[in-house]
């Protein structure tokens, strides 16, 4: 990829970053990315549709660096931690993304990031599956789904209280997850 390219796409990154810990993102223009970026709105354009959508890749790529670190977890209570660890180092622009769930985007990534981990994680230790998990790749993936939709609710809900306590926020997501994924 062309360095250019890469040198704007992270400083538009940053940007929205940076604007969202200190504004709602349904606040945050183009414009202001644009200016805090250093960079024109059609560079911002090429990169993105919103700052929405931006925000959700930057965010997106956060927790892909996260789940590439699952296979070296001794547990899945690791990989549990390093995600909610993730959420509160960005806890200001997660809250700023609710009104009141997650911003559509930014829910539907970290859904589908904690999908790949949690299918990750069943592939690494396929003993862990209960027999109709195993023997059904269709039940697999249901089960993965509720698990994940669980896991972003805990967190939005964790998020809107304002908790800052990642043990028991991780003590407690565990603690509603099938007993099998802890296995």
């Amino acid at each position: 990829m062309d360095v250019r390219f890469l040198r704007s796409r992270d400083s538009l990154r940053a940007a929205v970053l940076d604007l969202t810990t200190e504004t709602p993102i349904a606040d945050v223009t183009a414009s202001a990315v644009c200016q805090r970026a250093g960079v024109t709105r059609d560079t911002f354009y090429r990169h993105a549709e919103s700052p929405l959508d931006l925000l959700a890749e930057a965010l997106a790529d956060e927790i892909a660096e996260v789940m590439d670190g699952l296979p070296g977890q001794r547990t899945i209570g690791d990989g549990e931690r390093a995600l909610i660890e993730h959420v509160h180092r960005r806890s200001a622009v997660y809250r700023n993304t609710m009104h009141p769930l997650l911003a559509g985007p930014v829910r539907a990534n970290l859904d589908r990031m904690i999908r790949r981990g949690l299918q990750t994680w069943a592939g690494l230790h396929p003993r862990i599956l209960p027999p109709a998990f195993a023997d059904d790749p269709q039940a697999l993936e249901l089960a993965v789904a509720y698990a994940a939709g669980g896991t972003v609710g805990a967190i939005e809900e964790w998020l809107r209280r304002g908790d800052d306590d990642i043990d028991r926020a991780v003590r407690l997501i565990l603690a509603a997850s099938p007993e099998w994924w802890l296995r």
